[in-house]
């Protein structure tokens, strides 16, 4: 019995799979939780910039300017970071983690000085083992936040601009959530059976990744033109992507970028749904609905309907004639 309640819990177990229960019916700790960690850069004398990620059963979970992502390759470190720790066991999956924590980490909010890979390991630490993240790790950003803005964009020869999705945000506050939140399975609204959501869902986004440059406004003529993922850019949060015709890498944000052959929608433009199976999803088939954006962590567009926000595969979509 022993023997078998060991080998479940080997770090080559699925992180999504439910966690056992012991004769007593009580929660087994049987996940386990890493930190991978990459030296970014130093200021000698001051701290040394780290980029950092969760591995739950192997698999990676960080944060970028597209939301939260999870794979098996450390893709955010580029297949090897400088560090990679095993921090302990958890009664909780890596599906739970990117239920209890998508809410606070949406496509969009990243922010290099005040919401960060870091932000989001310190919170998943935290939600997983009730632990935080080493203070180390996230000391330039501490300093960072104690810095005029005119000093920061300075310091990054002006690649930083505040991200005002981010404004309001605390990491003491979703800690405080998640303290309400307890043992109870974290769910996501609209994320039932009819929206074909998924937690864990591979991203769209990923090294090797195809896709289509959409929505530029300062380099319109790339519009339209495919490219191919190349990296994660783990200091301002974006992926670069070396384009087709030119074979120029350069950095995109996640909304600039579509999976290459998917059908394209903007935010504010209508559809039609069609071609959900499942009972609930039926019911929406042939439903008009508004684009509110796409959701690289699930590689879904969220959609309005009535009052309610559902998110559906591209190809669930139908343009609506004019």
């Amino acid at each position: 019995m022993g023997n078998a309640l060991l080998r479940c819990c080997e770090p080559n177990s699925p992180s999504h799979q439910a966690s056992l229960e012991d004769a007593n019916g009580h929660t087994t700790a049987c996940h386990k939780v890493e930190l991978a960690a990459s030296e970014l850069f130093s200021l000698p004398g001051l701290a040394t910039a780290y980029h950092t990620s969760v591995l739950v059963n192997g698999e990676e979970f960080f944060f970028s300017d597209s939301g939260i992502f999870n794979d098996r390759l450390l893709t955010s470190h580029q297949g090897q970071p400088s560090e990679r720790v095993e921090l302990g066991w958890s009664t909780k999956t890596g599906a739970q983690l990117l239920r209890a924590l998508a809410p606070h980490f949406r496509p969009g909010s990243y922010d290099l000085v005040r919401k960060n890979c870091n932000s989001f390991s310190d919170c998943a630490l935290y939600y997983l083992l009730r632990a935080r993240l080493e203070s180390r790790f996230s000391a330039l950003e501490r300093m960072g936040q104690r810095a005029s803005l005119e000093m920061l964009q300075r310091f990054t020869k002006g690649m930083y601009v505040p991200n005002q999705e981010a404004a309001d945000y605390r990491t003491e506050d979703v800690i405080e959530s998640l303290d309400r939140l307890g043992d109870a399975d974290p769910e996501i609204p609209g994320a039932d059976s009819g929206s074909g959501f998924a937690a864990g869902m591979r991203a769209a986004l990923c090294a090797g990744a195809r896709v289509t440059v959409v929505g530029l406004k300062s380099a319109e003529h790339l519009n339209g033109q495919g490219a191919q993922i190349v990296r994660f850019n783990a200091v301002n949060g974006r992926w670069e992507a070396m384009v087709n015709a030119s074979g120029e890498v350069k950095a995109f944000r996640a909304e600039n970028l579509r999976p290459a052959g998917e059908l394209i929608f903007e935010p504010g433009d209508k559809a039609k749904i069609h071609g959900l199976k499942t009972q609930t999803g039926q019911a929406l088939n042939g439903i008009e609905c508004e684009i509110l954006g796409y959701l690289h962590d699930v590689s879904r567009y969220e959609v309005r309907i009535g009052n309610d926000t559902k998110a559906l595969k591209g190809e669930n979509l139908q343009t609506c004639p004019d």
